[in-house]
């Protein structure tokens, strides 16, 4: 990585705090030779204010393009490859530069944003239950024993109260999808909207406040 586009990148994440981004130089390099105060704020500031890390001469060259220079696209790609959850407002605040800027240098970089995936703990034996249960299913279908216009099919939604993660509004940034999981507890604090189907019709909406237990199915059954 550039010496340069180093210093920059660890300025925005330290907040611009330069002995900070010393700490994090001493961590790459392994040394303390680190370029003074002055000379990092002064390279971040140009970045801020050209959308460049090259040389002034070069720059000035460029100057109806800065925005995308190599320097600058290497910024952003390094950015997000270390924290590929931050929203592209604040990844421009801390980069100090456009978000139509950042936007641009985005899509030359190929990056586009991913749903994160949210899934629940499972025990080791669980897909065995799942596929003993379907097969005894089957079994009951084709036998009679079932009968299929007694069946009903219900589902919910649980509108979670104490800040839960929302995987519809959750998005990582990157050139392909990657296999990120969030694992979240079954029991945050919540209320629940409950509806079945059948071939006699739609039963619900029932709200419920907290979980769907028994005894909350036989109140709102009987």
């Amino acid at each position: 990585m550039d010496i340069r586009v180093f210093i920059v990148l660890q300025m925005a994440r330290c907040d611009e705090n330069v002995k900070a981004a010393q700490r994090a130089w001493q961590e790459k390099f392994h040394n303390k030779n680190w370029p003074n105060k002055r000379t990092m704020a002064r390279l971040y500031a140009k970045f801020k204010r050209t959308g460049s890390v090259e040389d002034d001469k070069k720059a000035m060259a460029t100057a109806t393009a800065t925005v995308v220079t190599d320097g600058a696209k290497q910024v952003v790609d390094d950015f997000f490859a270390a924290d590929p959850t931050r929203s592209v407002r604040r990844a421009a605040e801390m980069l100090g530069i456009k978000r139509t800027s950042l936007q641009r240098i985005m899509k030359e970089l190929k990056l586009s944003p991913y749903k994160i995936q949210v899934t629940q703990p499972l025990n080791e034996d669980h897909t065995q239950r799942q596929s003993e249960f379907a097969q005894l299913m089957l079994e009951k279908l084709q036998t009679g024993e079932i009968d299929v216009k007694k069946i009903w099919f219900s589902n919910e939604a649980y509108f979670t109260l104490d800040g839960h993660l929302n995987k519809q509004n959750y998005r990582y940034w990157g050139r392909e999808r990657l296999e990120i999981t969030v694992v979240r507890s079954l029991h945050p604090k919540k209320f629940l909207v409950w509806c079945a189907i059948s071939s006699h019709g739609v039963f619900g909406p029932i709200f419920i406040d907290g979980n769907l237990s028994a005894a909350n199915y036989r109140k709102f059954l009987d």
